[in-house]
């Protein structure tokens, strides 16, 4: 066994479980500290200089936890791939691809800072605030846009695992049906999303947490037996 396999294994999973425990407290301290209720255009933008600060922890803490997902979802690729080599590639390459989609989503969020300082800026004039109110909606939309592509992807690679992990007799069966319930999960979140806008879009998120988890647990408990042919 390939001690250098192992540690990918090990690696990974502390990765995904990490990557998740860091996004569940993202969502504590926005709870705490900025709130869950949903503000319009205006109301966001008259609050904004308040929460800046949160804002720019929130952003930052959720780019470590996607790109810690995404190391996770490379260590998959190498415990998994000598049983399911095709599988095993296109799950790896839906969910990065996923995950950096998601990435992205957070760079809109930039532009909030700029136009709030517009807006609360004493000098712009009173005509230039219906544009501002305007193009904040839009830099919402962008990060919506980004959300949803990212969810729709993402359970495509957790699907393409899960049916790489039921080949896998070191991996164990549950580990497969558990992360095709997630995608499942993830992939309606998704269907939904595209139907409809609204909040059962952090369905998919919450899969994708959930799934860091499970089978973090899994890269970190499994024998070295398994990996010998990694």
């Amino acid at each position: 066994m390939d001690i250098e396999c192992q540690t990918t294994a090990r690696l990974g999973g502390f990765a995904g479980i990490l990557g998740s425990a860091l996004l569940l407290g993202v969502f504590a301290f926005l709870a705490v500290f900025v709130g869950l209720d949903t503000l319009d255009a205006q109301a966001a933008l008259d609050r904004y200089p308040a929460i800046r600060w949160a804002r720019i922890i929130e952003n930052t803490a959720y780019l470590f936890a996607l790109a810690l997902w995404a190391l996770h979802s490379v260590a998959l690729f190498f415990i998994l791939r000598a049983d399911s080599p095709g599988p095993t590639l296109a799950a790896m390459v839906m969910s990065v691809l996923g995950l950096t989609i998601l990435a992205v989503g957070a760079i809109p969020h930039t532009a909030e800072t700029v136009i709030s300082d517009l807006y609360h800026a004493p000098d712009t004039a009173p005509e230039m605030m219906p544009v501002l109110i305007v193009a904040w909606e839009v830099s919402l939309g962008w990060v919506d846009t980004f959300v949803v592509t990212g969810i729709v992807l993402t359970p495509v690679g957790l699907l393409l695992y899960g049916i790489a992990m039921l080949r896998s007799a070191d991996v164990g069966s549950w580990a497969g049906w558990v992360s095709i319930f997630f995608a499942a999960a993830g992939l309606y979140a998704a269907v939904a999303g595209l139907i409809k806008e609204g909040d059962i879009v952090g369905v998919g998120i919450f899969a994708l947490v959930f799934f860091h988890v499970v089978i973090g647990f899994v890269s970190l408990r499994l024998p070295q037996a398994s990996l010998h042919h990694a």
